[in-house]
């Protein structure tokens, strides 16, 4: 059985998450306001805001549109906000690999769902064959209903399993490799600021 918290969160998360590139976009899945809105949900507001930040820094040129899609950003923000200000009580280290993890594992998803939404597409092509109406509307609303699912179990799984098994080894993962993972959260947005500046240096 689900905790209602959960249930709640991660079903708000993946309705939030079809802002990326199914409905929309408008910005309301970026990290930077994924995170505080998480992050006020659970109490927590600055820890939500500081991981929110430090994921659209590292994901700012990933934006999930045409065939690329390396990590979704709103899952990512919205779990590891989760997980650090949530029941689970991550450090903001553990939880921000940990929201990277469950955003490239939901963007495996993702891209698997857009291989098979030309089937909608062929659906659509038989009905005007026969010379019928196409329930555009039908097909539309199965395709996100299938994106809202798949977003939903991703983000279920990071709370239910990832989480707790994470808060579980966090404290026996050796000092370097912990004190790695601070320096990354503190790196994050100037990476994200480097990065963003050679592609755009590269491009001009």
């Amino acid at each position: 059985m689900i905790p209602a918290q959960e249930t709640v969160g991660a079903a708000a998360l993946a309705l939030l998450e079809l802002d990326a590139a199914s409905v929309g976009p408008m910005l309301l899945s970026r990290p930077f306001v994924v995170g505080p809105l998480v992050g006020t949900f659970l109490g927590s507001p600055l820890l939500g805001a500081g991981l929110g930040a430090a994921i659209e820094a590292v994901t700012l040129e990933d934006l999930p549109l045409g065939g690329s899609l390396e990590v979704s950003a709103p899952v990512a923000a919205g779990v590891a906000a989760w997980l650090a200000a949530g029941p689970c009580a991550l450090p903001a280290e553990a939880a921000f690999p940990a929201g990277l993890a469950a955003g490239w594992v939901h963007a495996r998803a993702e891209i698997f769902l857009r291989s098979r939404r030309s089937i909608h597409v062929r659906r659509a092509q038989a009905s005007l064959a026969r010379g019928l109406e196409p329930r555009l509307g039908r097909e539309l609303a199965s395709a996100l209903a299938l994106q809202v699912l798949a977003t939903f179990v991703v983000i279920v799984a990071a709370f239910l399993a990832a989480g707790p098994v994470l808060k579980h080894l966090w404290p026996h993962l050796p000092e370097t490799l912990r004190a790695g993972a601070r320096c990354a959260v503190v790196a994050a947005p100037w990476l994200g600021a480097g990065g963003l500046a050679a592609s755009l240096w590269g491009k001009s």
